[in-house]
């Protein structure tokens, strides 16, 4: 591998992440406040249940989203972002802006 591949490779593995079918606008939802399982798949019409579970489940893993239990009996949770989370969610704000004031057909 050359010396400049190497540089980019983490970078390269980030963006392959991030094209992951769901994932960025999984943030997008999450970053306008945390949200239950239920309501992050109401808001991403067409998402199939066990895409949207795994893409959490990675998230989490990545440390950009947050689960947190609220209660037990019954079961409720809620999905929040991250420091970190929070901190990518401002770049996706500002290419969504991007592409609704460049590609906007």
């Amino acid at each position: 591998m050359k010396d400049n591949e190497k540089m980019f490779c983490p970078f390269i593995d980030f963006m392959s992440f991030l094209s992951k079918k769901w994932v960025l606008v999984i943030i997008k939802s999450i970053s306008e406040g945390c949200k239950s399982y239920t309501d992050i798949e109401k808001n991403l019409t067409g998402v199939n249940p066990r895409i949207l579970s795994n893409r959490l489940k990675e998230l989490q893993e990545k440390g950009f989203v947050e689960k947190k239990v609220l209660s037990e009996v019954p079961y409720r949770a809620i999905y929040c972002l991250t420091t970190k989370g929070e901190g990518l969610s401002h770049h996706i704000e500002a290419l969504s802006k991007w592409v609704n004031k460049n590609l906007d057909s």
